[in-house]
């Protein structure tokens, strides 16, 4: 019954797929200009949202197949609140920067309050390899990890050369985090689970 339940359950790859589709939207619309200051890092803090279902429905599918510990559930709740605090951070800088003035104080203080969030998340995945203790789930972390990095090292360099050549618009920096998460994701969700056993 519990199986049947959980089959139920949209899988984690559909909320992931959708928090990525959005962000490539938001980077693209930001980039062309169609979306001005401060609509991108609202629409960010609110796509941040479905971090919720989709860490809930990447939990119930390592249930399912025996692989989440102890580690893992502490890591899942310290991922989302920073991810939730990451949110709230977002969409509270990008409502009151238009009030700032260029260069003041508070807009420093507003450009580098999203960072706390960003290293808790860093430490967060930091202090999970330290923590578990099964071999297999701590490999598949890491392979997650070089998943993310993967991706952003080609997706980086690759739109580095084409904006190089004028075929692109420029990319804030700051997509270089959610890209490393979204290839995390894909890689805890692309790995098979039991070292490949289909059941």
């Amino acid at each position: 019954m519990m199986t049947d339940a959980v089959q139920k359950n949209p899988k984690p790859g559909l909320w992931g797929g959708l928090f990525a589709v959005n962000m490539a939207l938001i980077a693209v619309l930001a980039g062309t200009g169609a979306l001005e200051h401060p609509t991108p890092a609202i629409l960010i803090g609110l796509n941040m949202i479905l971090l919720i279902p989709m860490v809930r429905a990447a939990s119930k599918a390592q249930e399912q197949k025996g692989a989440v510990s102890k580690a893992m559930r502490s890591y899942n709740q310290r991922f989302l609140g920073f991810s939730l605090a990451y949110m709230v951070v977002m969409l509270v800088s990008g409502t009151i920067a238009g009030e700032l003035a260029d260069g003041s104080p508070g807009m420093w203080v507003l450009a580098i309050l999203p960072m706390f969030p960003v290293f808790g998340m860093i430490w967060t995945m930091f202090r999970y390899l330290q923590e578990e203790t099964d071999e297999y789930l701590r490999l598949r972390a890491v392979n997650a990890s070089l998943v993310g990095l993967g991706l952003v090292l080609v997706l980086g360099t690759g739109w580095g050369f084409l904006e190089t050549f004028g075929l692109v618009p420029h990319v804030w920096a700051w997509w270089v985090f959610p890209t490393w998460a979204i290839g995390l994701g894909i890689g805890m969700i692309a790995q098979p689970i039991g070292g490949g056993d289909a059941s």
